[in-house]
């Protein structure tokens, strides 16, 4: 199994626009006066250009608080600059906590969300985002990628549902030198292999379905099941120890009684015999960064029922 993915550095031309420049509560974004932002991850080493501009733009911002402090005119000056960002732009800068405190904000992630999904999600999850066979729901609580449900906070787990948009899942829609395992380097990417291409008897097939049946609770034939107990190390690298799932593989869970492609025992079978590769293409090229921001804190309102 391969080691999970990292984020590198991206560039991006466009739809990026240098109105994303400012500090972004996901990455710090440096504005160069030719060309866009050059976004930079939190494991990134910023250059020394990136970090003169940064300089010279805190200088800035602290010559026209001293002066408007000085003057008195601070509350009025900066009522008058927010009041002129766009909400494309307020939204790049802002907390899920911030867009959940202001009105003309979740008013925006909503919309904005509604209609990128109509238009570019929906085929696959459905008008309603519930899903399919094959086709994760992204209105449930369930996770394959980045959230563990043990979050103290919003900002991770929405950081979480962004880079999947970005990057998307299983890609290999990239040059040949920016491959890696077989899929692009910035991609979420794991296996499911095929046992059965892997020589495994049908015996061996049949004891794992009744061993994965039986941790979900359903009806299992219990001598398959302990026959099968010497084999279940196997499973534990992706889907954890405890059979619970493991994020940063995006392992599912597989006690629980959610299922990605139906827990009909010949169904079961079949995935554990021929495996499965389900792919979700990448956005980053397609939607720009309001439109990626504001659907990741809509999917992930939506799966705490907000």
């Amino acid at each position: 199994m391969p080691a999970p993915r990292t984020t590198r550095r991206w560039r991006e031309t466009k739809p990026w626009s240098t109105a994303t420049c400012g500090i972004n509560w996901v990455h710090s974004n440096f504005c160069a006066a030719d060309g866009p932002p050059v976004l930079f991850g939190a494991g990134d080493r910023l250059t020394l250009k990136a970090i003169h501009m940064a300089r010279c733009r805190h200088m800035r911002l602290a010559f026209l608080v001293s002066l408007t402090v000085a003057s008195g005119s601070l509350p009025g000056i900066s009522g008058a600059l927010h009041a002129q960002e766009a909400p494309e732009v307020r939204i790049l800068n802002a907390s899920p906590y911030a867009i959940a405190a202001d009105p003309e904000l979740r008013d925006y992630v909503r919309e904005t969300a509604q209609a990128a999904a109509a238009e570019h999600c929906a085929g696959c999850h459905g008008a309603d985002l519930s899903g399919t066979l094959g086709v994760p729901d992204l209105t449930d609580y369930d996770w394959l990628w980045g959230v563990t449900g043990q979050e103290t906070n919003d900002v991770s787990p929405v950081m979480a549902i962004q880079q999947t948009l970005l990057y998307g899942v299983r890609n290999r829609d990239c040059p040949e030198d920016q491959m890696s395992y077989g899929a692009c380097a910035d991609t979420r990417y794991s296996e499911m292999p095929g046992y059965g291409v892997l020589g495994f008897t049908e015996e061996q097939l049949s004891d794992l379905t009744e061993w994965v049946l039986d941790l979900a609770g359903g009806d299992a034939d219990p001598a398959a099941v302990a026959r099968a107990e010497p084999l279940a190390p196997l499973c534990a690298e992706c889907h954890g120890d405890d059979s619970y799932g493991y994020v940063p593989y995006g392992g599912p869970n597989l006690r629980d009684d959610i299922w990605l492609y139906g827990s009909d025992r010949d169904i079961v079978y079949d995935v554990i015999a021929n495996g499965r590769l389900g792919v979700c293409p990448p956005w980053a090229d397609t939607l720009d960064a309001a439109t990626i921001k504001s659907l990741a804190v809509y999917i992930w309102n939506t799966s705490l029922g907000l």
